[in-house]
Formats: C-alpha cells, sequence, structure tokens
C-alpha cells in the first residue's frame, strides 16, 4: 500500500543503519571503494565513480558497466533503565550497478543505482517489559537511488559533472506499549506498525582535478544537495493503551529533510604500481533539528514535533592500492566515523556511537572483464546518555561491531 512512510521515519528517525554509517548513511557502492574506505574520489575512475565522484567517469573509454552487492551483518545491544536487549542476528544485501558511456571526447553519461541510506534490526523479546520498545524493537528501512549524470571534460586536468538523484524508500517499524502497561493503564501486547514508500529527489555536482604541474597528485570533490521529504501515511493502532503516548490509527503526513554532504580527497601516486588517498565527507546534520508529524482530518490531534538536536560530522577516509602485476591489484583501507547522535536524545535505532572501520580487498581485470572483492569490520564505541522520548530514562550502547563482504563485477563493452 503507497504513501505510508512518512509517520514513523518522522516519529524514530533519526536512523543509523546497521552497517554502521554516520546517522543513517551507506557508503558500500563498490568492493573497490570498500577495500579503499572509501578513498576512490580522486584516483582511478570506475564506473561506480558515479556514486563518489561522477566526473571521474570522462576517464572512461566506450560503454562500461558494473554490478555489485554487499552483504552485511551486525550486533549490538541497547540498555534502557538497566535493562538490556541485543539485536537477533540478521543478514541484509546492499545491491548496486553503473553503465557509463563516452559520448564524445569530452562529453560521457552514465546512470548508477545504489543505496545511501538504510536499516534492519529487530531486538530479542522486545514483549517482556522492555521499555526501548516504546520507541521501536523491529525497523526496516530501505532506499535505492537512481543517478542519471552527465560529465565534462574542460581539458586535459579537469572536468565537472552534475546529476539528478531519484530516491525510492520504503519503511516499517514496530513497537509496543510497554510504558502504558507499566503505568497499570493497559495491555503490554498493545502495539503499532507504520510502513509505506515514497519518492525524492535530490542532485550533486563534482570535480576532478590533475594538474601538469604535479602529474602524481589528484583533487576530487563531490556535493551532494539536500533531499526534502514530504510523505503521506498511516498508523495502524492496535489496544487502548496507544493513547497514553498520543498515538492512534489514523492518517497522517510529515516533513523531514535529509542533510547535504561535501565529500573530497587528495591522491597521490608514488609509483605506477601505487595509489594513495586521503579524504573527508562532511554531513550536515543539524538540518535535523525538528521533524515534524501531524495526523490528517483530525483538529483536535496533537502536533507531533520529534527533536533530535543532531550534530554535523565528519568520517575519514584513508586508502591504498597497489598492483601486484597487469592483471591483480591488492587494497587497504581505513575510516574514523564520527557519529550524530545526540546523547540526550538517544533511541533503540541508533545503537552504536563514533566508529572504526578497517578494510582489505584485491581485484582481477583483464581488457574485458574485473571481479572486485572485500572485507570490512566494524568496530563501534560504546555511548551512555537519555532518551528525553523515554521520560530521561538512562541509556546505554554496547558491542557494536559489523562485518560486510562485497564483490563487484564489471565489463567492458
Amino acid at each position: 500500500m503507497l504513501k505510508k512512510l512518512s509517520v514513523v521515519l518522522m516519529l524514530s528517525v533519526l536512523f543509523a543503519d546497521l552497517s554502521y554509517g554516520a546517522g543513517f548513511a551507506l557508503y558500500e557502492y563498490s568492493a573497490r571503494g570498500t577495500a579503499m574506505g572509501g578513498a576512490t574520489v580522486a584516483n582511478k575512475a570506475e564506473p561506480a565513480s558515479l556514486a563518489v565522484n561522477p566526473a571521474l567517469i570522462t576517464e572512461l573509454d566506450g560503454t562500461q558497466a558494473q554490478l555489485g552487492l554487499t552483504v552485511v551483518t551486525a550486533n549490538a545491544k541497547t540498555t534502557v533503565a538497566g535493562q538490556q536487549r541485543g539485536l537477533k542476528n540478521d543478514v541484509w544485501y546492499l545491491p548496486n550497478f553503473y553503465v557509463t558511456q563516452k559520448w564524445s571526447d569530452q562529453v560521457s553519461v552514465g546512470l548508477g543505482g545504489f543505496s545511501r541510506y538504510g536499516l534492519g534490526g529487530e531486538y530479542d523479546d522486545p514483549v517482556e517489559m522492555w521499555l526501548g520498545s516504546n520507541l521501536a524493537y523491529k525497523v526496516k528501512l530501505e532506499t535505492f537511488s537512481f543517478t542519471p549524470t552527465i560529465a565534462v571534460k574542460a581539458n586535459d586536468e579537469f572536468s565537472v559533472a552534475m546529476g539528478l538523484e531519484a530516491m525510492v524508500i520504503g519503511f516499517t517499524q514496530n513497537s509496543y506499549s510497554n510504558l502504558a502497561a507499566t503505568a497499570g493503564i493497559g495491555d503490554p501486547n498493545s502495539q503499532y506498525e507504520i510502513s509505506g514508500s515514497g519518492v525524492s529527489w535530490g542532485g550533486n555536482f563534482s570535480f576532478i582535478y590533475r594538474p601538469e604541474w604535479a602529474e602524481k597528485w589528484s583533487l576530487g570533490a563531490m556535493y551532494r544537495t539536500k533531499v526534502k521529504q514530504k510523505l503521506n501515511g498511516r498508523i495502524n493502532a492496535n489496544g487502548n493503551t496507544i493513547t497514553l503516548i498520543n498515538i492512534h490509527g489514523a492518517d497522517a503526513e510529515g516533513a523531514i529533510t535529509l542533510p547535504d554532504s561535501l565529500t573530497a580527497g587528495v591522491s597521490f601516486r608514488p609509483t605506477e604500481d601505487l595509489i594513495l588517498e586521503a579524504g573527508i565527507v562532511g554531513t550536515f546534520w543539524s538540518a535535523y533539528d525538528q521533524i515534524l508529524i501531524q495526523y490528517k482530518d483530525r483538529e483536535s490531534s496533537p502536533v507531533i514535533r520529534n527533536q533530535k538536536k543532531y550534530q554535523d560530522t565528519y568520517r575519514l577516509n584513508f586508502g591504498a592500492e597497489y598492483n601486484l602485476n597487469p592483471n591483480w591489484a591488492v587494497r587497504a583501507g581505513y575510516v574514523f566515523d564520527k557519529s550524530p547522535i545526540n546523547k540526550h536524545e538517544m533511541d533503540t535505532l541508533v545503537p552504536v556511537d563514533d566508529r572504526h572501520i578497517a578494510s582489505v580487498g584485491a581485484g582481477y581485470h583483464n581488457d574485458t572483464w574485473s571481479v572486485d572483492l572485500s572485507y570490512s569490520h566494524v568496530f563501534a564505541r560504546s555511548l551512555s546518555g537519555r532518551s528525553e522520548q523515554l521520560q530521561n530514562f538512562p541509556m546505554k550502547y554496547t558491542d557494536g561491531r559489523s562485518d560486510m563482504y562485497g564483490i563487484t563485477v564489471g565489463y567492458k563493452f
């Protein structure tokens, strides 16, 4: 059923996907990029450059395509008022595809499809009077972005690109009203579910600069615009205890703005076989000062303002690639991913704080085919704070970790 997404997207976000990107961002765009910690903004071009720096596709000849998949497993525990619950074991799949075409010596076009946001998880034993279930005990958020792009080579040193983004979103969340049962006025099994889908629009601008006066160096950058969401949805509730927290079954509407971001990278090639890159991603999460929800056709229903007070954050990455021979390459990367979480506004959907990510990988290519593999492990810091949404009960995130396995297959037509 269409158009149910907005309400819970507003009631409980911000999300942090369980592959552990800051906020709820995903960065697993290709196996080569993941193996290098995402440090592929200013070095060698591939069709997956459509996701990190589309200006690079001016350096690709003919028609080229890539198809990839990242498999994610994650673990974390959340404690609310001394009661701890862990996430159930689960697996998530992040697919992607890219196609590029060189129209002329100066102009290239491309189409990419990949996930920029994602979340999935379910807590163990949520019915057993766990206060965290009042926020959420089960959630699934899936997005997929289509990015038609045009890139122009201004000269031998400088290329620019511009692209549109159509983001498709699907979402489901389940919550129990244990807070009402704790107060002695309701059924602990009363619950509500909000789910739905929608489409939003954004854009991006990027460049690559390879100066002739410093031929071993290059600089790349990309800016993504804000993506404004205006969606219609519905809350489905059962039981009379839901009224304690002003939630009842009805149509609703909401508004949310996904933040803009700026990515930059500097690459250095000390030899023909070795590539090094350092980069940064700045995400302006402070755009989420308020998330607004209001019910339709019920003037007496309250307006819900979900205060998150997230902070602007950064993500630092370092990557290396070494060519063993003309066909084989090995890669490694490191990421420090700063979390935007406000420790006074914690919820059950963001079970980790800052992240350290270590990655390795290898790739094979010939004149027609390429295959890349990657593995990454996420080490997440614990965080202690409280939840204003749960009457300032103390909360804590612990044991956050994740594994990611990636594969990308490429073909030159």
